[in-house]
């Protein structure tokens, strides 16, 4: 009996030992992140135009992609919004909500080495799951309000691609077969390979290729998109009130990040034209979903 108390003692010393340490190693490594944080190291952004080309200047130097190539921009406005991003920098570099930048960086530098057919088939992937198409029955109310703001939606979305898309009760989309699958691989293949990764960055954001595609023909505004596509998780705040900081932070992302993404699909597509602003129907959205 003595032997085993001794036993599980030790047991317990070690484990509190190696705890200890894990949690010593875990602060010394969350300092160790900290002190490699990358300082702001220049003073001035601008760009330089190369012929129909454009590139960023951090002070006199070029700005180049994590692989080390220099960053090429084939709009001017675009290399203008990017070295915004640059210029907003304060005391440290932070990246994460350079979404314009990070774009770029995709586009140019293609790290996962992939094709525009592979590109096509990861940005098809969320029509098998889209989020307009599954309209639950539970709530007679929610699938009124659902059927209501979706469906006007899938009908444009039919009518681009010249499918007959319906609303699904089950697990996946019915109407989705080869040929349609093919009408819509053919359409965002013609777009080219950097608009894509914006396709893609929004397609991930929305969670919806139907939303993203009405929004991409300025059908809906960027902001309506975002509210569209969490009309479910709306319409129960409504119900059971909402934490206002955490939903207006996440929506707020959403909308910051299918803006970029918007944006960079433009621009690549439209090198010497403005995007035309479309007016959003937020505040009667947010009304109906009241009512």
């Amino acid at each position: 009996m003595f032997q085993i108390t001794q036993c599980l003692k030790s047991i317990a010393r070690n484990q509190i030992q190696i705890k200890y340490k894990l949690h010593n190693f875990t602060k010394t490594l969350s300092s160790a992140r900290r002190s490699y944080a990358v300082n702001k190291f220049y003073k001035t952004t601008s760009i330089i135009e190369n012929s129909d080309s454009y590139g960023v200047l951090l002070d006199s130097s070029k700005l180049k992609t994590p692989l080390g190539k220099e960053l090429i921009i084939n709009n001017k406005a675009l290399a203008l919004a990017v070295a915004e991003e640059w210029e907003m920098q304060k005391e440290h570099i932070k990246t994460d909500p350079m979404h314009l930048t990070k774009l770029c960086f995709l586009a140019v530098d293609n790290p996962s080495d992939l094709s525009e057919h592979d590109v096509v088939q990861q940005i098809l992937s969320y029509l098998e799951t889209d989020t307009v198409f599954f309209i639950s029955d539970a709530d007679n109310e929610l699938e009124k309000l659902l059927m209501e703001k979706w469906m006007p939606l899938i009908q444009k979305f039919n009518g681009y691609f010249d499918t007959n898309l319906k609303p699904s009760k089950g697990i996946y989309v019915e109407s989705l077969d080869a040929q349609t699958k093919a009408l819509v691989e053919k359409y965002f293949l013609s777009l080219g390979f950097p608009a894509l990764h914006g396709v893609l960055h929004a397609v991930e954001t929305l969670k919806s290729l139907v939303l993203t595609t009405c929004c991409l023909h300025q059908d809906i505004s960027v902001k309506d998109a975002v509210l569209l596509s969490k009309m479910e998780e709306e319409y129960q705040c409504t119900k059971w009130g909402r934490v206002d900081w955490i939903k207006d932070y996440i929506d707020n992302d959403s909308v910051i990040r299918l803006s970029a993404a918007m944006l960079f699909i433009y621009y690549t597509l439209n090198p010497k034209y403005k995007p035309l602003a479309k007016q959003d129907n937020y505040p009667q959205i947010q009304q109906s979903l009241k009512q």
